[in-house]
């Protein structure tokens, strides 16, 4: 039967440290057929290793192995990073945790936008109990959940640690509640990420790092890994998005850091995705915050993230990708649930294009350019039904994907009327 062929475990391997191959989310368990391990150098990731589960007792052994053979370039690239004479420049100050500044350092306020998802909630609040950077507050909105489990959560971690603290935004939205944290937030510096991530525990160093280093940077971005790739929809989604590929520190704006697309800085998924991305308020503030009509309960139903990231650099902002900034995603195990998740994201693509045509900020040469990722696309989606051993029903998520982005364009379209038409009425 198509799509049980065995889990891949997702593993750590840290080669200066000694380690040995640890589990992301566990052990190995007995549906487990070959392990992905990313290798880190000072806790920097800088790339994956697929190497056969079997036999154990030699695991580490070959995939350190593996690294030092698929990996050397990556290496060799940490350490000309890590060079004394690279200390001066930006990559050489943002790279590599072992130049990040001191863990007292500029405030951090870290945003959870959260609704109905207490477990998932709870595991990201006790992985950030960890942080040891200062100072730092981490604060939940609770985005219009139908009872009190997520409140009961938050006491109870705000008991042990008065870093963290609850409030609440009533009218459903992601882009609402990211607005609240934003309001809420104490320090300057507001760092969001989702409820079914596990962020890195040098997670928040390496954002103060990537602002610190370029005093020019208005959002930093950073690596969104799987954490689990037991089952055919979470294989998919992780080979479908790709979100945890890029291992080089990269900087963006509209001057002398350009992404070399035809479609930039237009191209989603350039800059990085809301699980994972911090901003400096002060300097977003002309920006009015996210979109209200965009993010997951909005009728834009996502794409709030992208829009934010464009709107930074089309009004001369510069946004800072560093891998080391790492967060671990939780993928959708089942295929109902994969599918809405895809029809989802499709449709938030669908509202963030309709908005840039309707702004006209899109010109006829950059749609020219969008009509040949089509064939890009179309082999990502073979690809991941490939890794994910879903054949057919692959392409049945594509396909539920392109809906959703029609019907994302139409929607946002449809929205920003009926907005438009309110605004005159008051």
């Amino acid at each position: 039967m198509r799509g049980e062929v065995g889990g891949t475990w997702v593993a750590v391997l840290d080669l200066d440290e000694g380690a040995q191959v640890t589990g992301v989310r566990g052990g190995i368990g007995p549906d487990h057929r070959q392990a992905r391990v990313m290798v880190r150098m000072h806790r920097t990731p800088v790339g994956y290793v697929t190497i056969p589960i079997e036999p154990l007792d030699s695991l580490t052994e070959r995939a350190r192995l593996a690294a030092e053979t698929n990996l050397a370039e990556a290496l060799r690239r940490h350490a000309e990073w890590d060079e004394p004479s690279a200390g001066s420049t930006w990559i050489g100050q943002a790279a590599c945790p072992l130049h990040f500044p001191a863990a007292d350092g500029a405030g951090i306020t870290i945003v959870i936008c959260t609704r109905n998802r207490p477990e998932l909630l709870s595991d990201c609040l006790q992985t950030m109990e960890s942080f040891s950077y200062r100072p730092l507050e981490i604060i939940v909105v609770d985005n219009a959940s139908s009872g009190g489990e997520t409140k009961e959560v938050v006491a109870d971690f705000e008991c042990d640690d008065s870093r963290i603290r609850y409030t609440c935004e009533p009218r459903p939205g992601l882009s609402l509640a990211r607005n609240h944290g934003l309001a809420e937030a104490r320090y300057d510096i507001v760092a969001f990420t989702d409820d079914d991530v596990i962020p890195d525990p040098g997670w928040p160093s390496a954002i103060a790092a990537g602002f610190s280093a370029d005093p020019e940077a208005a959002c930093v971005t950073g690596l969104v890994a799987s954490s689990v790739l037991e089952t055919g929809p979470e294989r998919y989604f992780d080979a479908r998005y790709q979100w945890g590929d890029v291992f080089v520190p990269c900087r963006y704006d509209l001057d002398a850091h350009r992404h070399p697309s035809g479609l930039y800085p237009f191209r989603a998924g350039i800059f990085g995705t809301g699980a994972n991305f911090a901003v400096r308020r002060s300097a977003i503030g002309h920006l009015c915050g996210f979109d209200p009509l965009l993010g997951v309960g909005s009728p834009g139903q996502g794409g709030e993230d992208l829009d934010l990231f464009l709107r930074v650099i089309l009004t001369g902002g510069r946004i800072c990708y560093l891998p080391s900034a790492l967060v671990w995603h939780r993928h959708r195990s089942d295929m109902r649930a994969v599918k809405h998740q895809i029809y989802s994201y499709g449709h938030g693509f669908g509202a963030y294009l309709s908005k840039r045509i309707l702004s006209r900020e899109m010109h006829a040469t950059i749609l020219w350019h969008g009509l040949h990722q089509v064939a890009l696309i179309l082999r990502r989606v073979q690809q991941a039904s490939h890794a994910s051993d879903l054949g057919p029903r692959g392409w049945r998520l594509a396909l539920s994907e392109a809906r959703g982005l029609a019907a994302g364009v139409v929607r946002y379209a449809r929205a920003r009327r009926a907005s438009a038409r309110a605004a005159r009425r008051t």
